[in-house]
């Protein structure tokens, strides 16, 4: 192999490996922004005030850049060393499926013990695990987990650049249609169509992370040549969602606009990272938050949870806002920290390792020199 295109190589696992963490981890801190908001609102008699409700808005990216990031890996897992069903299967059932079943009982005991509410029946039980109404951040796993059912045929008839570009137009005409479904029909068959939980209304964002996985390098070189475009973009798009609720109103992370910019501030976050990047004290923590970030969703909940049961009223103001962020924060990286020195973890809270290239350790012991005799 030639040195260029060991360097390429080299390269392409740079640029998964970190511009996805990046991005991962701005859409966990974008979700755990819109839950410390939301606890507060509750926590004070559903009240918002101007900067708990500009901070819940702007993190309403957060849920849809998730289910970008989720089909990017699936699709580009298939690019680069096909598909085959076994390792698929065994794939999603230990890193999803245990952890989403797990999760859902550990918030049914919570909600049993704290809200008083009964147990019901089996297959009431059963149907609120599988509709992920065991806590209010578990649908978009259910969400998740049904995109896993249709992957199998998706990925066999879109499998290059142009087909993958007609799956992305056809989920987008499909994830349009179902914006305010409402199939008009009886019972539980009915209420899961017309809920959050079903998953057309996403379908877009997995076609689109398919569509960054295809056009992984052409886009991370676009981008990041860019970066101050690309930080100026990322501005108006948060410019644009802060003057929408402004004029419409409360909005969520399934409204119409985010089709639109949703796609455009993924690039632009990806485009961003070669300047936030050369700072460390925010390149560390960002790489971390995004190893986790899995962890973080499936356990931050959990631990507002218990802040709004057992913290008296008098923290919840708005100075605290910031300080509640950083300790949920705190508290879900040193939780998931202790919880890898049990055997089997894994199962609970999946957390990826990230494979550094030879090109990113000799960027580091560089990176380090430079710092050391600075």
């Amino acid at each position: 192999m030639s040195a260029q295109s060991t360097g390429a190589t080299s390269k392409k696992s740079r640029n998964y490996i970190f511009e996805i963490h990046f991005l991962r981890a701005f859409a966990c801190i974008a979700v755990v922004g819109v839950h410390v908001t939301a606890t507060h609102y509750y926590a004070n008699e559903q009240t918002w005030h101007w900067f708990t409700y500009f901070l819940n808005q702007l993190g309403r990216f957060g849920t849809t850049t998730f289910a970008v990031i989720s089909g990017f890996l699936l699709f580009y897992q298939v690019k680069k060393k096909g598909f085959e069903m076994g390792s698929f299967l065994k794939s999603r059932f230990s890193k999803i499926l245990i952890p989403f079943l797990i999760w859902s009982l550990v918030y049914r005991v919570l909600t049993y013990y704290y809200d008083k509410q009964a147990v019901g029946d089996l297959w009431e039980e059963l149907k609120k695990i599988l509709m992920g109404e065991s806590f209010y951040h578990l649908y978009f796993v259910a969400i998740v987990v049904q995109f896993y059912f249709i992957f199998p045929f998706i990925q066999k008839l879109f499998r290059t650049k142009t087909l993958m570009l007609v799956f992305a137009f056809m989920a987008l005409i499909i994830s349009y249609k179902f914006f305010g479904f409402n199939p008009g029909i009886e019972g539980a068959f009915g209420e899961f169509l017309a809920s959050k939980t079903f998953m057309p209304i996403l379908v877009f964002y997995f076609a689109f992370g398919g569509v960054l996985a295809y056009f992984w390098e052409e886009i991370v070189r676009f981008a990041t040549k860019r970066p101050w475009q690309m930080l100026a973009l990322a501005l108006v798009i948060s410019a644009g969602a802060v003057v929408e609720y402004k004029v419409t109103g409360q909005v969520s992370n399934r409204r119409l606009t985010n089709l639109i910019n949703l796609p455009l501030l993924c690039i632009a976050t990806i485009g961003i990272y070669p300047l936030l990047s050369k700072w460390r004290v925010i390149n560390k923590p960002l790489k971390l938050i995004g190893q986790y970030s899995m962890g973080i969703y499936l356990i931050h909940p959990m631990i507002l949870y218990l802040f709004a049961n057992h913290m008296p009223k008098h923290y919840w103001t708005v100075a605290n806002v910031p300080l509640m962020f950083l300790a949920v924060m705190l508290i879900a990286v040193l939780f998931i920290r202790l919880l890898q020195f049990i055997p089997l973890s894994g199962f609970i809270i999946p957390v990826p390792k990230i494979k550094k290239s030879k090109r990113a350790v000799q960027s580091e012991f560089v990176e380090n020199k430079v710092q050391k005799s600075a």
